[in-house]
């Protein structure tokens, strides 16, 4: 009887003592990620250079050349496993003099950056067709994002000769879900998040 009851009272002792040293490697290691992406917009030029809107195929397609660098410390973490996800998002207003702009065309294109540990890859998955890429490097995936080239983004009939019309790019990366699971629970906390700021130009029929 006296040794049931010594098995059902509760362990003593403090709790690293219990957890044992794997569980406090891998509690260091998760600090050690939270540390990375809350620094990882240090340093590093990240905008839009340059973008327009030009017809083809009766279609307006984005042309757009970003600047995409991304800190030692957010280029380690993504080496280390945590995806991140660009998105660019377009907006294509017709300007009105009296009455408030109407938005006539929006665009959401988000893409997923990840490493691939066993093909020592890194993978680009584009969210909105599925189409995936792969790259040797980071930088090379970085540079591929950052060359926008015929986007179809708006039917030209849309587009009326005689009206003023504006659009706006912004570009968007951030921590997104997919990250290990030894990770989840010590940092879904951290909303990373890195924005350009909006850049805007006229568009002529």
């Amino acid at each position: 009887m006296k040794g049931t009851l010594a098995a059902a009272q509760r362990p003593r002792g403090p709790l690293w003592r219990r957890l044992g040293v794997p569980a406090l490697l891998v509690l260091a290691a998760c600090a050690s990620f939270a540390d990375d992406l809350q620094t990882l917009d240090d340093g590093g030029r990240f905008e839009v250079r340059s973008a327009y809107l030009e017809p083809a195929e009766h279609v307006y397609q984005l042309n757009a050349t970003l600047d995409l660098a991304l800190s030692r410390n957010a280029s380690q973490a993504v080496h280390e496993g945590v995806p991140v996800v660009l998105e660019l998002d377009l907006s294509v207003v017709r300007k009105r003099r009296y009455l408030p702009d109407v938005e006539v065309a929006s665009l959401a294109q988000r893409w997923q950056i990840h490493y691939h540990a066993l093909s020592e890859r890194y993978l680009v998955n584009n969210l909105n067709s599925g189409q995936q890429a792969s790259y040797s490097s980071l930088a090379t995936a970085l540079a591929a994002l950052s060359d926008v080239r015929g986007l179809p983004v708006i039917d030209e009939a849309l587009i009326e000769r005689g009206q003023r019309y504006e659009a706006s790019l912004r570009a968007t990366a951030a921590v997104e879900g997919g990250l290990p699971t030894a990770l989840k629970f010590i940092i879904f906390w951290i909303d990373w998040k890195r924005s350009t700021d909006w850049y805007t130009w006229t568009v002529r029929p």
